[in-house]
């Protein structure tokens, strides 16, 4: 059966820069070692010594069967003075574990066509798909083959496809794009739940474009209370305080540098939201001009890396809030940086949306818990939720 296979090119462009890497993917975490590396790296004769010392059993799968051991600066072992790895200089790529041969590189299928990306949690990859021309050209090859498959439902590929659609519109502002693609999702919710028909879809797509033509959809934007920085602090507040209660040891002392940085703006010892926003609209929103589709670039990415609206286990409308919340923890770090530099250079970006995507990706019942901060914050409609953006 002839399927796609997709990789867009901040994936074809994408290269390891090994030691001078800003958080190097071998510190700091435990790496997983699949069956086969690791009894050819025990077998290496150059490499036989320091693996009996590096890699610990774990026997949890073919895919998951040892563990690297971190030294007392919580390197990898097998990282040389050079910070260059041992097993690839002395035994090439292919000797590489999948972990070690893959990361960042990731892919998902959908109706057995598959979809390579990056990890936003690799600084490396961050700067290609954030800054480098042209990220998002696919090149897509036919391949065949007969692995069984479960067909997306006709909501989800109607919903992909119009959100995406309207972020790549040039005439439409982001938040009016963001605000249409929370109306499609609500319909999508619906269609979703057997009440209405999945053209209803793409019949709210095209009232959404004459809005946006005749500024109607402008309007109602603009019409939300912007007086939110209560629900806002809550918000900001308590994902915060989770992500640093969980916060993954790789990566923690750039972790650190947002979080130190977030402690200077507080206020008799709670977060000013009134503040962040305040850096937000007159230091980091200013400064990104030089950059103008930073964000669109980055939702770009997020529809497509995430199949946005099928994330976990979420509905189409939760997709939606847990997509808003994402960006406004961005938002939210690139102000508490921008306030603390005077200003955003290109690695304060790389900074915030590395560090947030690598404290995001260790949680993996982030989504759900998200969920829950927005009801209880009541970020519970479609109007709430788009205050996150004012």
């Amino acid at each position: 059966m002839r399927h796609t296979h997709t990789r867009p090119s901040f994936v074809t462009n994408f290269s390891c820069i090994g030691s001078d890497c800003e958080d190097s993917c071998c510190y700091g975490w435990g790496i997983s070692i699949d069956k086969k590396s690791f009894k050819k790296t025990l077998a290496h004769p150059e490499l036989k010594e320091l693996a009996t010392q590096a890699l610990r059993k774990v026997k949890k799968s073919d895919t998951e069967w040892a563990r690297v051991t971190l030294n007392d600066d919580g390197a990898c072992r097998f990282l040389d003075e050079q910070n260059l790895c041992q097993i690839h200089t002395k035994a090439g790529h292919e000797l590489l574990s999948n972990t070690c041969k893959t990361y960042p590189r990731m892919s998902h299928f959908k109706d057995g066509d598959r979809y390579e990306s990056l990890s936003l949690s690799c600084p490396e990859a961050a700067r290609v798909i954030l800054f480098n021309s042209n990220p998002f050209h696919l090149e897509q090859i036919t391949v065949n083959h007969n692995h069984a498959f479960q067909s997306s439902p006709m909501w989800a590929k109607k919903a992909h496809d119009y959100s995406m659609q309207l972020l790549v519109k040039s005439d439409m502002q982001l938040e009016h794009a963001l605000t249409a693609i929370g109306i499609i999702m609500k319909k999508t919710e619906d269609v979703s739940k057997g009440l209405l028909g999945s053209e209803s879809i793409g019949s709210m797509y095209q009232q959404l474009l004459i809005l946006h033509a005749n500024g109607e959809l402008k309007r109602h934007f603009d019409g939300f209370n912007q007086d939110t920085n209560t629900q806002q602090m809550h918000a900001f507040t308590s994902i915060q305080l989770w992500l640093h209660t969980n916060k993954p040891s790789r990566g923690r002392k750039r972790f650190e540098q947002i979080h130190q940085a977030i402690l200077d703006m507080m206020e008799d010892e709670s977060i000013n939201m009134e503040h962040i926003n305040t850096a937000w609209h007159q230091i980091a929103k200013p400064a990104l001009t030089a950059h103008p589709d930073l964000f669109s670039r980055y939702l770009i990415y997020y529809v497509y890396h995430m199949n946005f609206p099928q994330v976990d286990a979420l509905t189409p409308s939760q997709a939606f809030r847990v997509m808003l919340v994402d960006f406004f923890m961005l938002r939210c770090y690139l102000s508490v940086i921008a306030a603390k530099n005077n200003g955003l250079s290109k690695s304060d970006i790389i900074l915030c949306f590395q560090v947030y995507h690598t404290s995001r990706q260790h949680k993996a019942n982030y989504s759900q818990y998200v969920i829950e901060i927005l009801n209880r914050a009541k970020f519970d409609d479609l109007p709430a939720i788009l205050t996150l953006l004012s």
